[in-house]
């Protein structure tokens, strides 16, 4: 067979522009100024071509290039690029250079793909622990180690088709993305933009927000470079006039490889020929352009060998990619034979060459057309001979065909032998925390055993309810927790029933904390039945944990002691971790702050010791709010070197985004940017509040949804956002509700009666409060038996919010004497209580007539914000001490009040970027702290000149003449003592000592005016 002209054009048309950012994303990256090129567009438009051409600059500017791509059958093969990659380095290098480049990785790398055993000798599987930190290991030990080629050399990583890329590696992606802004590294990543998955949306967000990432777009070629490109293709010999240049211009619509199929598709028909005179389309009328790409390849196909045509059937059902071995097993073909029809494809450019052994389809769409030509039956049979294959390889001891034994075996109908692959593959994928790809094994391990005619296997839908909670999917988790304890049941399969309870206790805590319980507590039931410890010690601190969201920690101390004994009899160091963590957590809640850090301090240290990241990210975020917050006095927080810097580190964000676990960032986010408000620092707690709610809502994790909702009402209130407050706020209270927690409830029901306080609605913030404390009746229960219904200190926190609460809507509502006897447990005279209600102390007592009283417990309250660093609140205080000032009509000292106010609170926004929020801002400061009056003409000259009066002016001036008091007297008709009086105020004003030194400072000023020159006189004329 004669091969046919390429007709693959030889240079890049119309991409100058893309072309161009690409150089610029390579030139940056050599000065070490690293970043992401997105390459997106629909298929075909030429983001290989593009790609390609990218490479090849790098490489001539000295770049390392490490390429990787995705394939659909990829999905659920973890980090399947990432292979590909050390596999091109090992083959066109060599071994010796590939373990060079990723010595570093070589443990994590063979712990992915343990075929890379003979690339790396000397590395050993590491044994897996915990699947979020064995990711977050794999991913900085590839991150250094492609951190440390790039110190080499500069580097450039290409991921081609991240559409169908599975989901781990966009996350690690997206965590080398993060690292590479001062490295002299680019990451290239091509994807279709009619194609992008959700966890490739959130990807590109992320690119997006943290401003590492440009993109360019390939469009359609217009007509004009469609007739350049086939003259580019056609080279000299002239190519068809301008009616078939249109026709094939509309049926393509630029798109060039369509443009190219086409071009074949008309070649292999005959109806494209070369003359003497150029290149002569048929009449037009006659030829039968392909409507698709995909009609085209048919036509191509129709022109191949039969035996050829059977090799690329065999190859499609295999994959994108398929290797030599795998082919020659398969069809029987000896060596020769093999090789003589893969040219005969190749020649087709149906195929191109990956290396020696490795083979792909030229594009996705090749692959389709030649699927959609073969009968069900046809792909059923290779599917099942392929599977063979792969078992003999696997018994053989191959290391990496697993997953493509899940997908064939149950593409054959092996229901059995699917099961066993499919399950083996997901747990893989959960080990690698990949698991959206563990899913899609576990739906194929599931309806395999549907299809053998097996009751449901408990372990199998607990497994994927796992997957899908992680994943934030509640009703598909519930679905297979719920489905799992039906079949223990059936099966009688306790520590099934257990596993089943506790997971459902689990999932409802974020939806409804009451039926989390009933849950919980059956679980613990089975789990003493069982008599195993180690359950019980779980199932302890799950039902503990519940009562502490119950807000009844005396309650929960018991469980969380009892299981802390038996996981140390056990010398379970894991769950002595987790115990001292939920302990910390109890106290916490409790109010006592101190012990909580204390505690929590202990557990960052034994978390830390595990390299256990969840937990160490989740106690540091609650160490972080055991500090200075609005319910606690300075005497009560806990603060050291390790909770100082958590703030300024954001070490528990950092953690979450880490080890890609998505609801630990939304809670972490949600934390900070509480106490980020409490300091003032404004700009800052609304993105991180805003971005974790941005995470809850997509997991659609509630309990996440409110935490963050509270914080941006509470930034939103302190900025006079009033509109915006109350509907955070409300809605906050809104979900806390459906959660039925009470800690919750009773969080957001203050912090939405403060808000309604705050905005004129005192009797509707009443009348909320008395709601909430019918709904969630008074428990207190702190843990040295100081526990109190009153809202005082040794109340719980969300029982003493609720006391502050009162107390503000009370002081709104100008009832002072009750106002007064909500917050009189707080001692004015102790500078180490709530700052927060000495303020509204010193409001009543200020409303009641007792000014003296009222500006001790004022003076208290500024103390302790300052001590607390609560620079939101400090502004108030002052505010508020202004207004009383002025009620006492000491106008001077309440412009002084007012003005550092307002001088403090201006501070807290000068970084903040939103004007509509800022216009609120200074709207509502008018109001609790106004401004200065415009001067007087006579003031303005008094400030200008050291706040001297005209008089003092104009006896400094005559200061500076040399008069002495009594020639000023004198001359500005006044008694010589009042002039004596004006000399000693200046000397007062100015801080001089003598009358010398307002002589200078008069003549500098210029209020003494200058001598006028001597007059001149003409000298006398002479007599003639």
């Amino acid at each position: 067979m004669i091969a046919e002209p390429s007709v693959v054009c030889p240079v890049l048309i119309g991409r100058s522009g893309p072309l161009s950012a690409a150089q610029g994303t390579i030139e940056r990256a050599r000065e070490s100024n690293g970043g992401v090129l997105l390459v997106s567009g629909e298929a075909g438009i030429g983001k290989s071509r593009l790609t390609r051409a990218t490479m090849e600059q790098a490489r001539e500017r000295g770049f390392v290039v490490l390429q990787g791509a995705c394939f659909e059958a990829d999905r659920a093969q973890p980090y399947a690029p990432l292979l590909d990659m050390v596999r091109s380095v090992a083959s066109t290098a060599s071994p010796a250079v590939a373990q060079h480049y990723f010595s570093t990785a070589g443990d994590a790398l063979v712990t992915l793909f343990p075929e890379l055993r003979t690339v790396f000798p000397a590395a050993s599987a590491r044994e897996a622990r915990d699947p979020e930190e064995d990711r977050r290991r794999l991913f900085h030990d590839l991150t250094s180690a492609i951190l440390a080629l790039a110190a080499v050399q500069p580097l450039l990583v290409v991921v081609e088709d991240v559409h169908w890329s599975d989901e781990a590696t966009l996350d690690f992606l997206l965590h080398l993305s993060r690292r590479i802004a001062n490295e002299p590294l680019a990451v290239l990543l091509t994807f279709r933009s009619d194609e992008v998955s959700p966890r490739l949306a959130r990807l590109l967000a992320d690119l997006d927000r943290g401003r590492v990432a440009s993109e360019v777009s390939l469009r359609r070629l217009t007509e004009e470079e469609v007739a350049t490109m086939l003259q580019a293709i056609f080279g000299s010999v002239p190519a068809p006039g301008p009616t078939f240049l249109t026709a094939l211009f509309e049926r393509t619509e630029g798109n060039p490889f369509f443009l190219e199929e086409m071009l074949k598709a008309l070649l292999v028909s005959g109806d494209l020929v070369r003359g003497s005179t150029g290149w002569r389309a048929g009449p037009l009328d006659r030829v039968k352009i392909p409507r698709t790409a995909t009609e085209a390849v048919a036509r191509r196909l129709a022109g191949l060998s039969e035996a050829a045509s059977a090799v690329a059937s065999v190859a499609a059902v295999a994959g994108r990619r398929f290797d030599f071995a795998l082919m020659q097993a398969i069809t029987g073909h000896d060596e020769a034979r093999l090789l003589a029809l893969l040219k005969e494809l190749l020649a087709a450019q149906l195929v191109t060459e990956e290396s020696a052994d490795a083979f792909a389809f030229r594009h996705a769409l090749t692959r389709e057309a030649i699927l959609a030509r073969l009968l069900t039956r046809e792909r059923t049979a290779l599917h099942s001979a392929i599977a063979r294959i792969l078992e003999q390889q696997l018994a053989a001891g191959a290391q990496d065909v697993e997953d493509a034994l899940a997908y064939h075996t149950f593409e054959a109908g092996l229901w059995e032998r699917a099961r066993m692959h499919a399950t083996r593959s997901a747990a893989h994928a959960l080990s690698l925390s990949a698991p959206r790809e563990a899913l899609q094994h576990f739906d194929r391990a599931i309806v395999a055993t549907e299809r053998l005619g097996e009751p449901p296997n408990p372990a199998l839908l607990l497994a994927r309810g796992g997957a899908h909670e992680t994943l934030g999917a509640f009703e598909q988790a519930h679905d297979d927790f719920a489905a799992a304890l039906d079949a223990s049941r059936a099966s009688g399969s306790r520590r099934d029933e257990w596993g089943s309870l506790l997971a459902l206790g689990m999932l409802w805590a974020a939806r409804d904390y009451e039926k989390a319980g009933e849950l919980r507590r059956e679980a613990l039931a089975v789990a003493r039945e069982l008599d195993e410890p180690t359950l019980i010690a779980r199932s302890l601190n799950r039902v503990g944990n519940w009562y502490v969201n119950r807000e009844e920690p005396l309650a929960a101390l018991p469980y969380h002691d009892e299981a802390l004994a038996a996981f140390e009899r056990a010398e379970d160091q894991r769950g002595v971790a987790e115990t001292v963590d939920l302990v910390a957590m109890t106290h916490h809640i409790a109010g006592d702050q101190a012990t909580a850090g204390r505690h929590y301090e202990r557990s960052v240290e034994l978390f830390s010791a595990l390299d256990e990241r969840r937990g160490l990210s989740n106690a540091l975020s609650v160490l972080a709010v055991c500090g200075p917050s609005h319910h606690a006095s300075s005497a009560e927080v806990h603060e050291s070197v390790l909770h100082a810097g958590i703030l300024d580190e954001e070490r528990p964000v950092r953690i979450t985004v880490d080890i890609g676990w998505r609801a630990g960032e939304a809670f972490a986010r949600a934390m900070l940017a509480d106490c980020l408000a409490w300091r003032g620092e404004y700009a800052r707690s609304v993105a991180f509040a805003r971005e974790a709610l941005a995470i809850a809502e997509e997991l659609q994790h509630r309990e996440w949804q409110c935490a963050a909702r509270r914080a941006l009402g509470i930034v939103a209130l302190d900025l006079f956002a009033h509109e915006e407050a109350l509907r955070q706020l409300e809605t906050a209270h809104a979900i806390a509700r459906r959660l039925r927690s009470a800690t919750w409830t009773r969080w957001t029901g203050a912090s939405l009666a403060t808000g309604l306080a705050r905005t004129g609605y005192s009797a509707r913030a009443l009348q909320l409060l008395g709601e909430v404390e019918a709904l969630v009746p008074m428990r207190g229960g702190s843990p040295d038996d100081r526990a109190t219904d009153d809202g005082s200190p040794g109340a719980t926190l969300g029982v003493r919010a609720l006391g502050l609460a009162r107390g503000v809507a009370l002081a709104a509502a100008e009832r002072w004497d009750e106002a007064l006897a909500c917050v009189q447990h707080f001692d004015p005279r102790n500078e180490g209580r709530i700052p927060c209600a000495l303020l509204v102390r010193a409001q009543a007592l200020a409303g009641l007539g007792r000014v003296e009283e009222a500006h001790v417990a004022l003076g208290a309250a500024q103390r302790g914000a300052r001590a607390q660093g609560a620079r939101a609140l400090e502004w108030r205080i002052a505010a508020a001490e202004g207004r009383m000032l002025l009620a006492r009509r000491r106008r001077a000292d309440a412009r002084r009040a007012f003005d550092k106010a307002r001088a403090m609170s201006e501070r807290l926004v000068a970084a903040f970027p939103e004007p509509e929020l800022l216009e609120q801002f200074a709207s509502g400061l008018a109001r609790e702290a106004p401004p200065s009056p415009p001067r007087t003409r006579a003031q303005a000259a008094k400030a200008a000149f050291g706040g001297l009066t005209r008089r003092e002016r104009d006896t400094a001036a005559l200061i500076a003449n040399g008069l002495s008091n009594r020639a000023i007297a004198k001359a500005l008709g006044i008694g010589e003592r009042t002039v004596e009086g004006y000399v000693a105020a200046a000397l007062s004003k100015l801080g001089f000592t003598s009358r010398a030194q307002i002589a200078v400072w008069a003549s500098e000023r210029g209020l003494v005016p200058r001598p006028a020159p001597p007059a001149r006189h003409s000298p006398p004329r002479g007599r003639r």
